[in-house]
């Protein structure tokens, strides 16, 4: 009898773990290689509503705020981002595809991200208005660097941010057209000094933080491409690294910023390693689930030519 007890237990106990095991060829919940591409990410496991602002799956956390500055007289918004893989720090055209890169094409930012299922976004460099400048996307060098008086950022395939300065800052010239032109060679434009391959590659700027101290920029400088002195207040927007693989995304609204005071409102966030700054005025974007979230007084977002994303890599 005893015998007998143990057998139906040990029977009982084999149907149990066939239960709770998958069925033969499911698969369990994963993080996948997202491809070196123009492909989009994995679907989201959310959609926008109202009054929420966390994004979070086991690939990736998004948590975005906004706040007003009594000090610098702005209202700013601001959004972390972790992400479990490189690969899921992607970018975008408006035309999209590899040959996107290729067109002037432009729409608004949360147009892109809707369509490659972006958790979070901002504008890029606006590439399409300023011919001679760097084009490099998801590893393809579109259009090398012909001429260039910008910062350059470029991402390596570890999600580490590389910059690139502008020739002689000691000048009383600006960016505009006056400093000289940034020596760029194509094996800078490929790989690091350690060997990493550059996936993302932008030219615009300034570069406002490095090693985690402001760069000193000149009282005199005019930022591309609007010629738009540095000193002038201007909605801003800048993709900062906090460390490997957490990011930052900042942007200044309504009256809007000096880069100057930029730089300031970022180092007093804490914790930036590097911070770039990318297209401002209306083109400064921020999607959220497909949302643009920085809304000025209900205005229209500006159609740009490109983004930069942060996907899921998230299989349920």
């Amino acid at each position: 009898m005893e015998m007998r007890r143990c057998g139906m237990t040990l029977v009982l106990a084999l149907i149990m773990t066939a239960l709770l095991l998958p069925a033969p060829g499911a698969a369990a919940d994963t993080i996948v290689d997202l491809p070196i591409d123009f492909t989009p990410g994995m679907p989201l496991q959310a959609t926008f509503e109202q009054g929420v602002k966390v994004y979070d799956d086991p690939s990736i956390h998004v948590e975005y705020y906004s706040e007003r500055s009594t000090e610098l007289s702005c209202t700013y918004y601001v959004a972390d981002i972790k992400i479990a893989t490189a690969a899921q720090l992607r970018t975008e055209s408006a035309a999209g595809g590899e040959k996107g890169f290729t067109s002037r094409q432009r729409v608004p930012v949360h147009i892109m991200a809707r369509r490659m299922n972006a958790a979070v976004a901002l504008d890029g460099d606006y590439y399409g208005e300023h011919p001679g400048a760097l084009v490099l996307r998801q590893g393809v060098i579109f259009r090398g660097v012909q001429e260039t008086y910008h910062d350059l950022l470029l991402i390596d395939e570890d999600g580490d941010f590389h910059v690139i300065l502008a020739g002689n800052r000691d000048t009383e010239e600006g960016y505009g057209n006056t400093f000289p032109s940034t020596p760029v060679t194509e094996e800078q434009l490929t790989y690091t000094e350690d060997g990493k391959k550059i996936i993302n590659g932008f030219d615009f700027g300034p570069c406002i933080i490095l090693n985690g101290e402001a760069v000193e920029a000149n009282p005199r400088s005019i930022v591309h491409p609007h010629k738009t002195q540095s000193w002038n207040r201007a909605q801003r927007i800048c993709l900062c690294q906090m460390g490997p693989l957490e990011y930052r995304i900042v942007a200044v609204a309504h009256f809007g910023l000096s880069v100057q005071d930029m730089t300031k409102l970022v180092l007093s966030l804490g914790g930036v390693q590097t911070a770039y700054m990318f297209d401002g005025g209306e083109s400064a974007q921020i999607a959220f689930l497909g949302r643009k979230i920085n809304n000025v007084n209900g205005s229209q977002p500006r159609d740009v030519c490109d983004c930069i994303y942060f996907a899921s890599a998230y299989q349920p």
